[in-house]
C-alpha cells in the first residue's frame, strides 16, 4: 500500500486460502482474481485509512512435500503445488510396484501433533469405495504401499 511502509510487503496465502494483513486480519484469497482481491482489501482498509491503494500480484506458489514409500515404482519425496489426491500421489510415484498387494497406509500429523493412521486398499480407492477416495494430501504426509 502506497504511503504505509509498515503495511507493504509480500503476504502468503495459507493452506486454508486466507491471507493475514495488518489492521484487517484474515481475508479470503482463494478463488478470487487478483483484481477482485485488491478490491476487497481496499474496501476493508477504508475503515482505517482515508484513500487506501492496494495492489495484488502472485509472486510464487507454495509447495509441499509428500513421502511415498514401499511397493511403488518410484518411491521417494515428491513436491506438489496443487491439491493432490491420494490416488494422484501414488500415480506420481509410478503406480503400484510389481510385488504390491495394494494395501495403503497413510500417516499424517494430527492437529494435536499425534500421528494419525489411515488404512485402505488400492482397489477400493480406484472403485470409489474407500473413505480415502478423493482424500487430499497435506504437507508431510507419508504414504506406505504394501
Amino acid at each position: 500500500m502506497i504511503g504505509s511502509n509498515d503495511m507493504n510487503g509480500e503476504f502468503v496465502v495459507s493452506q486454508a486460502g486466507t491471507v493475514s494483513l495488518p489492521l484487517i486480519g484474515a481475508v479470503q484469497a482463494a478463488g478470487q482474481t487478483e483484481k477482485d482481491l485488491a478490491r476487497l482489501i481496499t474496501e476493508q482498509y477504508k475503515t482505517f485509512l482515508k484513500n487506501p491503494s492496494v495492489s495484488v500480484g502472485v509472486t510464487g506458489y507454495d509447495s509441499y512435500k509428500i513421502y511415498i514409500t514401499g511397493e511403488v515404482r518410484k518411491p521417494g519425496v515428491y513436491t506438489f503445488q496443487e491439491k493432490t489426491t491420494l490416488l494422484q500421489g501414488i500415480a506420481t510415484a509410478g503406480g503400484l510396484g510389481e510385488f504390491a498387494r495394494g494395501e495403503i497406509i497413510l500417516h499424517r500429523a494430527g492437529r494435536n501433533g499425534a500421528i494419525e493412521k489411515f488404512v485402505t486398499d488400492y482397489d477400493s480407492v480406484l472403485k470409489g469405495e474407500s473413505r480415502l477416495d478423493g482424500f487430499i494430501l497435506e504437507r508431510g504426509d507419508v504414504i506406505n504401499v504394501y
